[in-house]
């Protein structure tokens, strides 16, 4: 968990004590335009960033306008 909780910090997301996290719009759109990536998944991404799958999957199709 420590080398996600790096990563996320690298890209700007506040990490609190109680394991909550904020996450600027650059980080959720980094992780969203890496599901578009070939050979992605929105699963493999989503375990890269430390989320739940379904998470990440809300936020690719609201992005990709399949959900409103």
């Amino acid at each position: 968990m420590c080398a996600t909780n790096s990563f996320l910090k690298s890209l700007g997301v506040e990490i609190y004590a109680s394991s909550h996290r904020r996450w600027p719009d650059v980080a959720k759109a980094f992780a969203v335009s890496m599901t578009l990536a070939a050979g992605m998944t929105v699963n493999v991404v989503a375990e890269r960033f430390g989320i739940l799958s379904n998470q990440l999957e809300l936020c690719v199709n609201l992005v990709s306008g399949r959900f409103e």
